[in-house]
């Protein structure tokens, strides 16, 4: 597999400035949808320099990984596996990985992981404008967000928030630090979290898209296990902006 790639595909490391955030993208494809991608990343990020490294490989990618991170990764689907899928996807939670296939309906089965994107090859430029506002929120959330905790002053990074839960006029910060709590307006904060990618699935959670691993009924289910309340109109609203992006 490696060796035809050698021939045929491609792997680029583009990197983007956005608000002093750095976004790297690694890129494992074919020659001909490499091309189409970089010229759809190029108006995507049109406001932001950029450069990239070229891999041969998916192992030089890998080897590369030890040094520098990605925040989006967009591989062909032949490198779809269980063995890379535990090198990029399952060791880089906070990234996003875009399939690049055939059929995408039928590569992504069941998946419902919200940073997982499933592309067909025939509507590269197609599916990756209707997915711009995910891929650029979810690729920022380098950027922190600033509050005072007991009197400290807190910056804690999007990406490392699971989720936000208001209890009578306290929001909590659910995040890989730990619990963190604010007196404040979950409305306002909807405001400011919602460019990075939160979605707002309860009158009382606001939840990073990046980390739901499942949708249900009632309920979303997040990367670290909780299960989140899914209430009847935040879902009608969810569903018909999906349906809208589509």
């Amino acid at each position: 597999m490696e060796r035809k790639c050698r021939v045929s595909c491609f792997a680029y490391s583009f990197l983007f400035v956005y608000n002093e955030v750095m976004i790297r993208v690694a890129i494992l494809e074919y020659e001909k949808e490499t091309k189409d991608i970089v010229f759809q990343l190029s108006k995507m990020f049109h406001k932001t320099d950029w450069t990239f490294r070229h891999y041969w490989k998916a192992s030089e990618l890998a080897k590369a990984m030890k040094e520098e991170s990605y925040q989006i990764f967009i591989f062909d689907e032949m490198f779809k596996n269980p063995r890379l899928e535990s090198v990029f996807v399952h060791d880089n939670p906070n990234s996003i990985f875009i399939y690049v296939c055939e059929n995408s309906i039928k590569v992504r089965g069941n998946d419902q992981r919200e940073r997982i994107l499933y592309i067909d090859k025939e509507d590269v430029a197609k599916h990756l404008e209707e997915n711009k506002k995910m891929i650029v929120s979810q690729s920022i959330q380098n950027d922190v967000y600033s509050f005072s905790y007991s009197g400290v002053h807190v910056n804690l990074p999007y990406e490392d928030i699971y989720y936000l839960e208001k209890i009578e006029k306290m929001v909590y910060f659910h995040t890989k630090k730990g619990i963190f709590k604010k007196r404040t307006n979950m409305s306002e904060l909807e405001e400011v979290f919602e460019p990075y990618g939160f979605l707002r699935v309860h009158v009382s959670f606001l939840v990073n898209a990046k980390y739901i691993v499942s949708w249900n009924k009632e309920e979303v289910e997040m990367l670290q296990g909780n299960h989140i309340p899914f209430s009847r109109q935040q879902r009608r609203k969810i569903l018909a902006s999906k349906k809208t992006a589509e």
